[in-house]
């Protein structure tokens, strides 16, 4: 065996079906992948590699975090006393103008302290690509290789604007056409399918609030066409869901899948639908940066 590293003298918590752990054990790593785990130091037959004290400390697998939004760490602690929709309409004229080095360092950072916190594998929701500033997905993309984790980010979109009907300005949100090709592009460049991959990329249209039940299914489409993962945001509340419009009568779960033009409400078994349809749903907890400190 090459490229081995061995954690010894450490408190193991596996995590396994059957909890085991173990007070004194030890973890043998061969490149990114774990070989063996077990009680008191590593097996004889495990020589050479970088040997690793771990005295004193809890090895437990990498944590992975299943939401969040890296670029708003730009405008962390802004109108964070307001309600949902008064906080994201003071931020998104913001937001309309950050650029792709912006993102990339608020990445970087934000990613550093999930990784000093021991998470090893997290998705971002990216949903805001102002034109003519640089490709903040590659920001992102390039500071979590920088970082050292796994990293799975989906292509957000918006394409309802405030003339439309929905929450934000104009000037923030796309073109459906453009939305879709360079979802389609970021999928080429950057997804990869093989077994020890550090970056997959994902379809995530933002919230109902501002995308079109068009947008919603096209992006369904091309995400089960091209086999990546799809993640949506249901509205949380009620004034989310009385936004909406005539686009959305009854609630996200059905629109995901419902033929165009088609109204119903929601039935039992909406949401076992809305996530075995392949749309994973995501509560944001932290986008105001006010539960860091709770």
């Amino acid at each position: 065996m090459s490229g081995l590293t061995v954690i010894e003298g450490a408190h193991i918590a596996t995590v396994d079906a059957a909890d085991t752990e173990y007070a004194d054990g030890h973890v043998v790593l061969d490149g990114g992948r774990i070989v063996a785990v077990g009680p008191g130091p590593a097996p004889a037959q495990v020589g050479g590699g970088v040997r690793v004290d771990g005295s004193g400390c809890l090895v437990t697998p990498g944590l992975v975090n299943t939401h969040h939004h890296l670029y708003q760490w730009l405008t962390r602690g802004l109108a964070q006393d307001s309600t949902l929709f008064g906080w994201l309409t003071t931020l998104y004229p913001i937001w309309a103008r950050i650029d792709a080095p912006a993102v990339h360092a608020a990445a970087a950072a934000n990613l550093g302290w999930l990784a000093l916190s021991g998470c090893t594998t997290t998705t971002d929701h990216h949903y805001v690509f102002p034109r003519d500033m640089g490709d903040c997905l590659e920001a992102e993309i390039t500071a979590a290789a920088r970082i050292g984790v796994r990293f799975h980010p989906t292509r957000g979109s918006m394409d309802l604007g405030r003339s439309q009907g929905g929450l934000p300005p104009d000037d923030v949100v796309e073109d459906r056409d453009r939305i879709l090709a360079e979802t389609e592009s970021a999928i080429d460049r950057w997804h990869d399918t093989s077994f020890d991959a550090m970056t997959r990329i994902a379809v995530a249209p933002c919230s109902p609030f501002s995308v079109t039940p068009e947008l919603m299914r096209e992006s369904a489409e091309l995400a089960r066409r091209r086999r990546v993962a799809r993640a949506l945001r249901p509205p949380e509340r009620l004034g989310s869901q009385a936004l909406r419009g005539d686009g959305y009568r009854s609630g996200p779960l059905p629109d995901v899948e419902r033929p165009p033009g088609r109204r119903h409400r929601a039935r039992p078994g909406a949401a076992r639908r809305f996530r075995t349809g392949g749309y994973g749903g995501r509560r944001c907890r932290v986008e105001r940066g006010r539960s860091a400190r709770r």
